[in-house]
C-alpha cells in the first residue's frame, strides 16, 4: 500500500493520534483508502513507510487545513507513522521543544541537506527501542465474512487489468466509461451524492473540496461486503477513479496487485486538470 501514498487525499485533525488509543469498532466506514490501510495493518506498515521517509516526490496536499507548507510524500508518511503510534523524534532534531516546533518546520526541516536521513535514522532507532508499538486498532466485524460476495474470474482481472492500465489523467469521464466500463456505484460528492441505502459511500474524503474533486467511480474485484461506506480495506479489491469538478480523471487507487495505481507527478499537471478551465476563465 505504500506504493498509493500519493493517493492520500484526507487526514484529518480530529483522528490523527496514536492508533492504540482509539477504541473498538463495529464496521467502521473508510475515511481514506490509502491512510485507513497503512493504520490498520499496524506494525505490519511501519517497514515501507520508514523507507518512504525520504521520498520527495511532490503530491497533493492531504490536510483538512494545509495552511503552511507542501508536504511531499516523506512528509505525509512521517504523519502517519505519527497517527500509528510512533514518537515524534523532529523537534530532537531540530534541537527545538515541541511547543516551540511552528507546523512549517516539519517541512523545511527535512528539506535541508541530509535531514530526511538523519529522520529516517532517528525513527528507525526509536523503533529498535519500542517493538511493541503501533499495532493496529481493534476492530469488530459484525458481517459474516466466511465466503466473498463477488470474486472476479482470472480471465476478467485480466481484461480489467488491461482496461485501467490504458487510463491517463485528463480523460473526460465519457473516455474512461467507455474503456473502463459502468462502475460498481458512484459518490457525487457531499453536496449531491447518491445515497447507497441510508449512508454515504465515502469514496470522496473529507478533504476532495481542497482538491477539486467532484465525483468517484467504484470497480470491485473482489468484495465481501454489502455497504459500500464499509468496505473492508484489507479484504475487499477495488479501484477508484477520481474526477475533477471540470470532469477530468485526475487519479485512481487500487488495492488490486496487478493493477498499479495513477496519480500525477508534477504540481503543473494537478493544477491544469482541477483548475485550468477555471484560470482560463480570469
Amino acid at each position: 500500500m505504500c506504493r498509493e501514498i500519493s493517493n492520500v487525499a484526507t487526514i484529518l485533525e480530529i483522528i490523527q493520534g496514536p492508533a492504540t488509543n482509539v477504541g473498538p469498532a463495529k464496521d467502521p466506514p473508510v475515511t481514506d483508502d490509502v491512510y485507513d490501510t497503512l493504520v490498520r495493518l499496524g506494525p505490519y506498515s511501519l517497514p515501507c513507510l520508514v523507507d518512504r521517509l525520504t521520498d520527495t516526490r511532490w503530491m497533493p496536499d492531504p490536510r483538512s487545513e494545509p495552511l503552511l507548507g507542501v508536504p511531499v510524500v516523506g512528509d505525509v508518511a512521517y504523519m502517519i507513522l505519527a497517527d500509528k503510534g510512533v514518537h515524534d523524534v523532529l523537534p530532537e532534531l531540530a534541537h527545538k521543544k515541541p511547543h516551540e516546533m511552528r507546523m512549517d518546520d516539519y517541512f523545511l526541516w527535512p528539506s535541508i541537506g541530509n535531514h530526511r536521513l538523519r529522520l529516517q535514522g532517528a525513527v528507525r532507532s526509536w523503533l529498535l527501542k519500542h517493538p511493541n508499538c503501533c499495532t493496529a486498532p481493534p476492530i469488530i466485524w459484525t458481517a459474516n465474512l466466511s465466503v466473498p460476495k463477488l470474486r472476479m474470474s482470472p480471465n476478467g482481472l485480466a481484461r480489467a487489468r488491461i482496461r485501467f492500465s490504458e487510463l491517463r489523467p485528463g480523460m473526460s469521464r465519457q473516455q474512461v466509461l467507455r474503456m473502463a466500463g459502468e462502475p460498481d456505484d458512484i459518490d457525487h460528492g457531499i453536496d449531491g451524492s447518491r445515497q447507497s441505502g441510508s449512508e454515504r459511500l465515502g469514496l470522496l474524503g473529507f478533504c476532495s473540496g481542497n482538491h477539486n474533486e467532484k465525483l468517484a467511480y467504484i470497480y470491485f474485484t473482489e468484495r465481501w461486503t454489502d455497504h459500500i461506506a464499509q468496505r473492508d480495506p484489507l479484504r475487499d479489491r477495488y479501484i477508484i477513479l477520481f474526477f475533477s469538478a471540470e470532469g477530468k480523471f485526475t487519479r485512481m487507487f487500487s488495492n488490486v496487485a496487478s493493477i498499479p495505481p495513477i496519480f500525477p507527478s508534477k504540481e503543473a499537471a494537478w493544477q491544469r486538470l482541477m483548475w485550468e478551465p477555471q484560470v482560463k476563465k480570469k
